[in-house]
């Protein structure tokens, strides 16, 4: 008579855990929508306090200075010469972006190297 010795083992067989990473994949699959518009209503909650920082910063400008800033200067017409500032340049003391601001050559234009810096300049308003 033939005996097969029985040798336990330890970890777990390929189609174990092939049957798992399907498992967790179905989960995931069934999940993701239900995570998407919480991510989609955070972005639209995050536009939506820029904006008003903007508009508490125009508010604000206009209350220091008694009129809102300009929208564009330019001594020419509109897409052919260099321009000056701009609103957006104009608010930035009221977005808490006092050293930028000071950075910004108001003699010079807009487009001129020394301004370059204040130009690029990405924020992100908290």
């Amino acid at each position: 008579m033939f005996f097969a010795s029985k040798q336990q083992r330890a970890g777990f067989t390929l189609v174990e855990l092939l049957v798992v990473i399907a498992i967790i994949g179905i989960l995931i699959a069934l999940l993701l929508p239900a995570v998407l518009p919480a991510v989609q209503a955070a972005r639209r909650a995050h536009c939506a306090n820029n904006l008003k920082q903007i508009a508490v910063a125009l508010h604000g400008y206009n209350t220091a200075l008694g009129s809102f800033p300009p929208g564009g200067i330019t001594e020419g017409p509109c897409c052919s010469t260099l321009s000056g500032t701009s609103w957006a340049i104009s608010i930035l003391p009221y977005v808490e972006q006092q050293s930028l601001y000071d950075h910004y050559d108001m003699e010079s234009y807009n487009e001129d190297p020394v301004n370059e810096a204040v130009r690029q300049t990405l924020l992100i308003l908290a």
